[in-house]
Parts: C-alpha cells; sequence; structure tokens
C-alpha cells in the first residue's frame, strides 16, 4: 500500500508539472562574447519558435521536459532539456569547425591500443573476438554492463536480463530435445528476432549459454543486437550476442614485461603545470558582501554589514545561503539559523537553492535539518531519480539503513514500471554501489570478522545546479593529472542524460597502485543563470567495510575560468578489520 500511494502522489505531481507548469524562458546567446542575432530558438516540444534580437536576446514559453533548439549558420546546435527551475538560459555558441586529423609529433597511439590501454579505467569498453569496442567507437547502440553492477552469487542470465531493458530469460529446446536456458533479445516474440543470443566469452564463440560461469569473475558484459551481430559473426548470430569479459581473461594493455596496468597520467605526460589560485587569490574574487562579512569583528558588525547587503540582494538565493555558511563558521548555529528562519520563504519551493542549503547542513553534521530539506525536495521533484538516492542517504545518515534501502528498493521498482523517463548506465552503476555498500558497511550480511588490506578511497561530486559546467582534476603525488570534463560542448549526451533521468552526481575511486598526497582541483565554467554553483565533495575510506568513513566538504563555485584547488588526501596502506 506504501508503494501504491508513492506512486499515485508521482502520477500526480508529473501531470500537475506537465499541465500547468508553463514558464518563460529568457537569455541572451553569444559567441567569444559577440550579441549572436537571428539565432533560431525551437521548442521541439510544442513547436514553437523564435528568433533571438539584434542584441542576441530571446523570450519563449516552455514546460518542465520540454526540449529546447538552438541552432544558426555555421555554429554548433545546442539541445537543452527545461527543468522546473528554469527561467533565465544563456548560452554561448561554438563555431563549426571541421576537425582534420591530429599531427602529433611523438609516437602514434593507435585506436585498438588505446581503447586497449583504456580498457580498465572506462567501464564501457569491451574485448570482443574482433577487437576492442565501445559505444563512443560504434554507429549502433551497444549496452555494456560493468561487472561491478551483478550482486555476488546471482544467477548470471538473471543478472544480465535484470540489468537493462528487452532482455528476457527463456527456453529453446536444444537437438536433442532437451530445454535449455539462454537469453533472448528485445523479447522472444520480436518479429524478425525469435532466435536466441549466441555467447563470446573471452573470444570463445558458445551456442549454449555459459551457465557454469561464476558471477563474482565477470569483468563486463556487452550486448550487440541481431542485425549488427549478423555482420560480425554470420547468420548463427541473428538473436544478437552477449559478449563476457572475465576476470581471468586477457583484457587491456599491460606495461611492457609487467601485470602492471599503464597509469593513465603517466602515460599521457600530464604534468600539472599551471597556475592554480591562491588562497589570497581566492579571497579577492569573493563578492564583496562575504568579503564584509568575513572581516567584520563581531556579531553586531556583522548584522549591521548583512543588513545593508539584503537591501541589494534579496532577490538572490545564495546571498542568505552564503551568508548563513558565513554566519556558523563565525558566530555559531544560533545566529546562522536566524539567517535562514528570517529569509527561507525566499527559495523553499526552488529545489536548487534547497539542495545547496542541505549540502552545508551536511557538511556541518546537521543531518536532521539536512533531512527536512531532502523531504522538501522529493515532494518538489517525485520525477528525479537522485531524489531517491538523497533521501536514501539522508535516512542512512540518521542511522536508519531499513528506510534508506527501502527507498533504493522503491526508485527500482519505479524504474521497472516504466515511471522514470531516460536511461543512464552511471546513474544506474551508482544506485548499484549505494545498495551494495549499505548492505557491506552495516554488516547486513555476516559477522565473521576478515583482515583484509584497505585502499579503496571513493571520491563522490554532487551539484545543486544541473546546468554547472566545470572540470575537475585529479593529481596524484607525482603532479601528474586526469581531467574529468562536465560542458554541454563536449559531453551533451551525458548531460541530457542527467537531465532527463534527474540527478547531478558523478564518482571516481582512487588509483590504489600510487601511494601518497592527492590534490582535486576544479576549473568552473558558470551555469545558465549566471549565479554560484554549490560543489558537495564526500570523500569516502576503508569503502565498502564496516569501518568505512566519510567525510562531507561543500564548495562555492563562481571564479569563470580559473584552476582552483579544492583539497588534497591522503592515500596509505593499512590493515584493517573488517566484518
Amino acid at each position: 500500500m506504501l508503494i501504491m500511494r508513492v506512486i499515485v502522489v508521482f502520477l500526480f505531481l508529473f501531470l500537475i508539472v506537465n499541465v500547468f507548469g508553463q514558464q518563460k524562458i529568457q537569455g541572451r546567446i553569444s559567441t567569444d562574447g559577440i550579441s549572436l542575432s537571428d539565432v533560431n530558438v525551437s521548442n521541439l516540444s510544442s513547436g514553437v519558435n523564435t528568433f533571438t534580437n539584434k542584441n542576441g536576446q530571446y523570450i519563449v514559453i516552455a514546460k518542465p521536459k520540454d526540449e529546447l533548439k538552438f541552432t544558426h549558420i555555421g555554429m554548433d546546435t545546442i539541445l537543452i532539456l527545461i527543468e522546473d527551475v528554469t527561467s533565465i538560459l544563456n548560452l554561448k555558441m561554438q563555431p563549426k569547425v571541421e576537425e582534420l586529423d591530429e599531427v602529433v609529433l611523438t609516437e602514434k597511439i593507435g585506436k585498438q591500443k588505446r581503447l586497449a590501454i583504456d580498457y580498465f579505467t572506462d567501464p564501457t569498453i569491451v574485448n570482443t573476438s574482433f577487437g576492442y569496442i565501445s559505444p563512443a567507437t560504434i554507429a549502433y547502440h551497444l549496452k555494456v554492463i560493468d561487472g561491478s553492477e551483478f550482486m555476488s552469487g546471482s544467477d548470471l542470465l538473471s543478472a544480465i536480463a535484470s540489468r537493462r531493458s528487452g532482455i528476457r530469460v527463456g527456453t529453446y529446446l536444444d537437438n536433442n530435445g532437451v530445454s535449455t536456458r539462454t537469453l533472448f533479445l528485445r523479447g522472444m516474440g520480436s518479429v524478425g528476432q525469435k532466435s536466441s543470443a549466441l555467447f563470446e566469452v573471452d573470444g570463445n564463440i558458445f551456442i549454449d549459454s555459459p551457465v557454469w560461469i561464476d558471477i563474482s569473475i565477470v569483468q563486463r558484459v556487452a550486448i550487440i543486437p541481431g542485425l549488427q551481430a549478423v555482420w560480425r559473426y554470420g547468420h548463427i548470430a541473428s538473436g544478437g550476442v552477449v559478449i563476457i569479459n572475465t576476470k581471468n581473461g586477457v583484457h587491456g594493455l599491460r606495461e611492457e614485461n609487467s601485470l602492471k596496468r599503464y597509469d593513465q597520467a603517466r602515460l599521457r605526460n600530464n604534468y600539472v603545470n599551471e597556475k592554480v589560485l591562491s588562497d589570497i587569490e581566492k579571497e579577492e574574487d569573493l563578492p564583496t558582501y562575504m568579503r564584509s562579512l568575513n572581516s567584520s569583528i563581531n556579531l553586531k558588525d556583522a548584522l549591521n554589514v548583512y543588513e545593508e547587503y539584503s537591501a541589494l540582494f534579496s532577490s538572490s538565493p545564495h546571498f542568505y545561503i552564503d551568508s548563513y555558511n558565513l554566519f556558523y563558521e563565525k558566530f555559531g548555529i544560533n545566529a546562522a539559523d536566524n539567517i535562514i528562519e528570517s529569509s527561507f520563504r525566499r527559495f523553499k519551493n526552488n529545489p536548487v537553492w534547497l539542495k545547496a542549503l542541505a549540502y552545508y547542513y551536511e557538511s556541518q553534521n546537521r543531518f536532521e535539518k539536512a533531512h527536512e530539506l531532502y523531504e522538501k525536495i522529493f515532494v518538489l521533484r517525485p520525477d528525479y531519480a537522485q531524489s531517491y538516492l538523497d533521501i536514501s542517504r539522508s535516512y542512512r545518515n540518521l542511522n536508519n539503513p531499513e528506510s534508506s534501502i527501502s527507498f533504493l528498493a522503491r526508485h527500482k521498482f519505479l524504474i521497472e514500471e516504466g515511471y522514470f523517463k531516460g536511461e543512464s548506465d552511471d546513474f544506474e552503476t551508482l544506485i548499484k554501489k549505494e545498495t551494495d555498500n549499505l548492505i557491506l558497511s552495516n554488516n547486513f550480511l555476516n559477522n565473521e570478522v576478515v583482515e583484509n588490506e584497505i585502499l579503496n578511497t571513493r571520491l563522490v561530486f554532487e551539484w545543486n545546479d544541473s546546468e554547472a559546467e566545470f572540470n575537475l582534476q585529479f593529481v596524484n603525488p607525482n603532479n601528474q593529472y586526469f581531467n574529468w570534463n562536465h560542458r554541454l560542448e563536449n559531453i551533451p549526451d551525458r548531460i541530457m542524460q542527467e537531465k532527463k533521468l534527474g540527478f547531478s552526481i558523478t564518482d571516481f575511486e582512487v588509483d590504489e597502485t600510487l601511494l601518497g598526497k592527492w590534490q582535486v582541483n576544479v576549473t568552473y565554467f558558470g551555469n545558465k543563470q549566471l549565479t554560484p554553483t554549490y560543489l558537495k565533495t564526500t570523500i569516502y575510506r576503508n569503502y565498502n567495510t564496516v569501518n568505512q568513513t566519510k567525510e562531507i566538504k561543500v564548495f562555492r563555485l563562481d571564479v569563470n575560468g580559473a584552476n582552483q584547488h579544492l583539497f588534497g588526501f591522503n592515500v596509505i596502506r593499512q590493515l584493517s578489520k573488517s566484518k
């Protein structure tokens, strides 16, 4: 009954949003700082079109989940999915460039070698009998499942079918009349797709299902649809191919005469030599009200500064959130809470700003206060997948693992019932990690004491504004770096996935082979509302054990285009007892 009530509420709120949620969207389009006129702004959902004026400005009516298309001769097309908080969309269009083959003066690395090197760090790459492939290198839709998504002890066929839609476990009669379990892609009754799947395991072809494989040794699984599979494997693959890479197979390129994987940073010779903003420079770039509050001698002085600036920033929720945090750090809880109590009405229905405040509450271990906000966000955004993840983790912070796991189960149920539009392997993997971690770290499975070497450091990054664009830089103890880019011009498909499903989160597990001091930097490129973005980082140590710890940090991103230091952490070798 509880789940049914959740579904009813979900559908009711979803209906309200989609029928009555029309809103005015406005903004300015530019390129290289110059206003761009005659940009065609098209609402693909309603069919309404408009154009930017000579100042690059436009106004268009849309509702949440509508898709806006921005086109101009000589410019790359931009697609934006409208959300419940979208009102301003300032966009920078990029000239359309025909890229020439890169001229490299050092040794050229072929595509297959590059994929082999990246195999261990890119979970979308799979090794096949005809070479390495990934969704980025082939023209058809390739489904890839990372082995971490499978529960230990699960049945292989059922586990594969449960991780991706359109895959069913069924039976067929072999030549001896024996009923055999196998997989059918796109359903057993699909027109032209009644054949069972063919299997490839570490380069070996099998007609019968490899049910003997222990799921714990599965590294990666890929699904090739029938039509594309026939081209590679012949008519025998008309039912599609299921490719299985095991941990025992020979996959990925390793360093010469060694079992050690290639270090990505060393391979690319990525040494950090660019300038990183100093603390003094970051202080200078703060808005005037933050600098004035920071320099306040006492609470009375700070309140006078706050009152002076509140008249200027009364329509800016980030002013109150910034003030709350500064008052909390300098003058304590009571003074900070007074700031929020007097201003909360200004943003109580805005999930973007509620989430920013919740981040600060969590970093201050005020988990009850954070939970209140996540409940509000859940009501405001029942069609956002992350609402379920956020409320689940919030219950966990309150030492209520039973409620925590129930919300993860609800999310899975709604996915299976088709209430969430969109699909993301990345988010599904995050949910799987959260579920597994909840079980393991709460010792739900057993009471045995095990001695093991703990090296797992996991970093989880979340941002309150889905329009935020930034680059994360991870610098290893050898001063070499790896970048993760979250920009519309670089990963438009990923950002569209985030908006359709409703999540703003990513995670990284630190390379345990490099012990010592790590650094994390960020370069911020703004958002479309021209407001600050708040980035939450959760640092897990001894991950997936009962000795797991976590530290939550929040960063205000406002300075555009400068590389800034966020935080550092140590990766050390330690022997731990876990239950």
